[in-house]
């Protein structure tokens, strides 16, 4: 009976991540916001792909790593830019924003994308595929609205064959992989303008309890429920000098039973190329990020999370990389949207 309570609670943690998460935990979610908002489908001119890898608490067996690349592109887009304003060489700003008084505005577009993600930790893995699709238009003379949608499949699985058990010979515990596939669906919605945006989105939106079916000759069926993860991002871009910029931003992070999760993040710029900042995740990491837009085709972010929690005793911390790529940058633009 003891070990069959073990077992059930090693089962069960790997689905609660850091904080009570069952999605992918990110540093760098302002350089990957379309894996967690579809809304951003097709907001750049270019097409946007994305590669990252992350491994949490580096050092210990069986943590958390996550692989994903993700990609999308406008459909119909007229307008020069998904900015709305006069950019230097580098992407900065020139002058005050432009607004759409007096001229016609630019028509609404549409956008699609798509997802492939796989994280796990220790036998519990997930593998998500999934299309995107978003539709922008102007909300006002200043600021535009995207509304999107995420659907696909992940598939779960458990592998019994890396559980440690004290007997290995336990009837509980049946050996190979338990695997279950689920439809997934996503959606959000985001507000923006050349210097501000502001994101809500909702993953895993299908509330449904996950079945495992009966493990070994135990004779029970073990279950999970998959919560709904709301993200709520905001950011803002402040010039500080012709050369530097200065940009703040902010993730909450809502999945029950948790208690509600914050990012906080700040950034200084040069020349929109070079970035360094730092973020504070709370209760549980700060956070050192530092990155350059090599050139209009190519971008590059790392990031390193100092464990504030008690893991900080045995992890050697959380590394974390995004690779992206511009593809089809006729305007060869160097910084891309919600930088």
């Amino acid at each position: 009976m003891r070990q069959r309570y073990w077992l059930f609670l090693f089962l069960l943690l790997p689905l609660l991540p850091a904080e009570g998460q069952q999605r992918a935990q990110y540093s760098q979610y302002m350089l990957n916001q379309f894996v967690l908002n579809p809304a951003l489908s097709g907001l750049e001119d270019f097409v946007d792909v994305k590669l990252g890898y992350r491994s949490q608490w580096a050092g210990l067996e069986g943590t958390p790593k996550t692989f994903y690349v993700a990609g999308h592109g406008a459909l119909d887009k007229t307008d020069r830019t998904s900015s709305l304003s006069v950019r230097g060489p580098y992407g900065r700003p020139l002058g005050r924003t432009r607004t759409f008084r007096g001229q016609q505005p630019p028509p609404a577009h549409n956008g699609i994308g798509g997802i492939f993600l796989h994280d796990e930790t220790g036998p519990s893995m997930r593998s998500t595929l999934m299309g995107t699709f978003a539709h922008h238009f102007v909300l006002n003379n200043r600021f535009k609205v995207s509304a999107g949608i995420g659907a696909g499949i992940t598939q779960h699985t458990l592998d019994f064959d890396q559980l440690h058990l004290l007997n290995p010979n336990d009837p509980v515990v049946q050996q190979g992989k338990l695997s279950r596939i689920v439809p997934e669906l996503s959606a959000g919605v985001l507000i923006y303008d050349p210097d501000f945006y502001l994101g809500l989105s909702v993953n895993q939106l299908l509330f449904k309890k996950l079945d495992y079916g009966t493990t070994g000759n135990s004779g029970y069926e073990w279950l999970g429920t998959l919560y709904n993860h709301y993200f709520l991002t905001a950011g803002y871009r402040i010039p500080i000098t012709e050369e530097w910029s200065f940009l703040p931003s902010v993730m909450i992070k809502s999945v029950r039973p948790a208690p509600v999760s914050y990012d906080l993040n700040a950034k200084f710029s040069y020349l929109d190329r070079f970035w360094v900042g730092g973020s504070y995740r709370h209760r549980d990491a700060i956070v050192g990020l530092i990155g350059v837009n090599i050139n209009y085709r190519l971008n590059l972010g790392y990031s390193y999370d100092f464990t504030l929690s008690d893991i900080r005793t045995v992890s050697r911390g959380t590394h974390e990389i995004v690779l992206g790529f511009m593809l089809r940058n006729r305007q060869r633009i160097i910084c891309p949207r919600l930088f």
